[in-house]
């Protein structure tokens, strides 16, 4: 669920700024004709605080909360569309048991409810409960001098959160952990598999989403970036550089992704049914982020999205998935990567009908119809939302997923209608003075305010917020020299 909440809220300089690719195999990954239109239930039985603080709660009754989705939507779907559920996070921090039990518990849900099952896996977040992973070698560094980091920058809101540090992805020790999660992952679906196909009804299995926005991550207390590690793993070392640091990460992070889908194809998930996972700020975001706040937005574009552009997603034993929050220039970059792999299907494995960033101002998303109409009109095989049951009926992204339109939204996709879609605006990049302007009220407006009073400009402040929240640059350029003009009288 990562949000760029920093450089979000830095490019559209909201109300709190004024205030104050690797190759891919030949042989691709072969889909059912099923696609699935599938909703994210939060797992419990976490181990560490980290799990605890970042993921919403989870239902208390699995079965009762696949029971209100089917009820509440209406309808299952048919052969070739279908209503899923999502478990996960299945991470390092559960217990072998406590995986086994969560996924029979939901082979079992999908045989009696015909709502499908599939899994969502933490591929390197929170596993703290593998001790033997706390050592320097397994630990990404800060430098070449083997500096481990403080721990992982989590970016989901505007405030960052610290978690565990940063694992090395391709330690010795950290590979054979992702072989042996997924051996036991593999086996225990594969066993579901059997039961589902005892039954006639294989198609109740939807996959397993194998990262949760795989990347490596910065360091916490000093905002670093990593990969020191990896990068020394990978053979190279401070006097034999990379040609190129940025792709060097960028083709480590999509082994990784590899890695956790090879290994669980040979244990047991059937080849087409394995999912990446990888997060993205479009480079038609990032340029705007670059013309509004140069002086922050300073790395560039693979650093400054942890190394995962759309290429890391393709991996030689997954179909490629990404998180597909509405952004300016994401679908697009996106669909602009999937025709150099031959358009192959694909998975919407985190979103909804709403930017984390804007949920975070005004709770209001765009219409659910569209939203998935712009994704499973375009290849999408899988689509997970998120936001069903998390938190109380005044969550921004439990309003967005379970209002009566997405409601209608949802059974127009399972009963075989068209959807329409709703393609973003093109991307406009804001005047190159415009961030000059918005510094100099910050630096002259409260001592003006305190001589003068507020009410000249409230109006006016509004404006200028609303024009930038809504990307009207043009309109946030001519109200910030109303503004300066007010303010310089």
């Amino acid at each position: 669920m990562r949000r760029y909440g920093k450089y979000l809220h830095l490019l559209l300089l909201s109300a709190a700024l004024l205030a104050g690719s690797g190759d891919v195999s030949a042989e691709k990954p072969v889909h059912s004709p099923t696609r699935y239109l599938a909703f994210q239930i939060f797992t419990g039985g976490f181990e560490s605080d980290e799990m605890r603080v970042n993921f919403p709660p989870s239902p208390e009754d699995l079965r009762k909360t696949v029971n209100d989705l089917r009820d509440r939507i209406g309808l299952d779907g048919s052969e070739d569309r279908k209503l899923g559920f999502v478990v996960g996070p299945l991470s390092f921090d559960h217990t072998d048991d406590q995986v086994r039990v969560m996924i029979a518990a939901a082979f079992g849900i999908a045989l009696d409810t015909g709502v499908a099952a599939g899994f969502h896996l933490d591929d390197s977040m929170f596993w703290g409960r593998l001790k033997e992973l706390n050592a320097v070698d397994n630990i990404e560094w800060l430098d070449w001098s083997r500096t481990p980091n403080t721990g992982r920058r989590l970016d989901w809101s505007s405030t960052p959160t610290k978690i565990m540090p940063q694992l090395c992805i391709n330690s010795k020790a950290v590979k054979r952990a992702v072989a042996r999660r997924a051996a036991l992952i593999g086996e225990e679906v594969a066993k579901g598999i059997k039961k589902l196909a005892a039954a006639g009804k294989e198609n109740l299995f939807l996959g397993v989403i194998a990262g949760w926005e795989t990347q490596i991550g910065r360091d916490f207390d000093t905002g670093k970036y990593l990969g020191y590690c990896a990068l020394t793993n990978a053979g190279f070392s401070a006097q034999k550089l990379p040609l190129d640091m940025d792709k060097a990460r960028s083709d480590i992070i999509q082994d990784f992704a590899g890695c956790w889908a090879r290994s669980l194809v040979k244990s047991g998930v059937p080849e087409g049914k394995v999912y990446s996972h990888i997060a993205y700020m479009s480079e038609a975001m990032y340029k705007i982020a670059s013309r509004a706040n140069p002086s922050v937005i300073t790395g560039p574009y693979l650093q400054m999205i942890n190394w995962t552009p759309p290429a890391t997603a393709f991996c030689d034993a997954c179909l490629p998935g990404f998180s597909t929050y509405p952004q300016l220039g994401h679908l697009e970059q996106w669909g602009e990567e999937l025709k150099k792999h031959g358009n192959l299907p694909w998975a919407s494995s985190e979103g909804t009908a709403i930017d984390p960033s804007e949920a975070e101002r005004s709770g209001k998303g765009m219409g659910m119809e569209g939203y998935l109409g712009n994704l499973f009109n375009h290849g999408a095989v899988l689509v997970n939302i998120f936001g069903w049951r998390v938190g109380d009926s005044n969550n921004p992204f439990s309003k967005v997923a379970e209002n009566d339109d997405a409601l209608a939204a949802y059974r127009m996709f399972l009963s075989g209608e068209k959807l329409d879609e709703a393609p973003m605006p093109a991307p406009q990049l804001p005047p190159a003075d415009l961030p000059d302007k918005v510094h100099k009220i910050q630096e002259v407006l409260p001592s003006w305010i305190q001589s003068n009073g507020p009410s000249r400009v409230k109006p006016l402040m509004e404006n200028l917020d609303s024009a930038l929240k809504e990307q009207r640059f043009e309109d946030a350029a001519k109200t910030a020299d109303e503004i300066l003009k007010v303010v310089s009288d």
